[in-house]
């Protein structure tokens, strides 16, 4: 994972006032209305705690036991709120839409590819911190057999 790259471009998009993770949530709300109802706090507050998480993963992003620990800890949660596996992909599109809109022709292929990587990442080290039933549940909603 090219760490530096990420960095560049987090700071590119990262707007005051959690900007660019309240334009995330527009977007996700936009596109995948259904999930809105996950949410019951303010955005803002979700929004700001989101932040804060991509940028303790990016300063960590060589520390793979905190990694580990942190994100199978984080999964275990969103596991215990009902997030399923294809709301990662709809979360990674929707940051990276988010942050390509914000860096606008500043933003690069590379830093999509990039963002995709590591949210692809955390996604799995996250999804791995499921309790077995869940992700059973997960793979058999996926199937169609749920």
């Amino acid at each position: 994972m090219d760490k530096q790259l990420l960095e560049e471009s987090l700071t590119l998009v990262d707007l005051p006032d959690s900007g660019l993770t309240v334009r995330f949530y527009d977007i996700l709300f936009e596109r995948y209305p259904a999930v809105k109802p996950m949410f019951q706090r303010d955005t803002r507050v979700q929004a700001e705690m989101l932040r804060i998480a991509v940028v303790s993963v990016l300063d960590h992003l060589e520390d793979a036991e905190w990694l580990t620990t942190n994100l199978h800890a984080l999964g275990k949660r969103h596991a215990s709120l009902g997030v399923t596996r294809p709301m990662y992909n709809a979360v990674a599109e929707c940051m990276i839409a988010a942050m390509s809109e914000i860096g606008g022709e500043s933003w690069t292929p590379a830093m999509t590819a990039a963002w995709e990587e590591a949210l692809g990442a955390v996604a799995t080290i996250m999804l791995d911190g499921y309790p077995d039933e869940a992700t059973s549940e997960t793979a058999a909603e996926e199937s169609g057999a749920a």
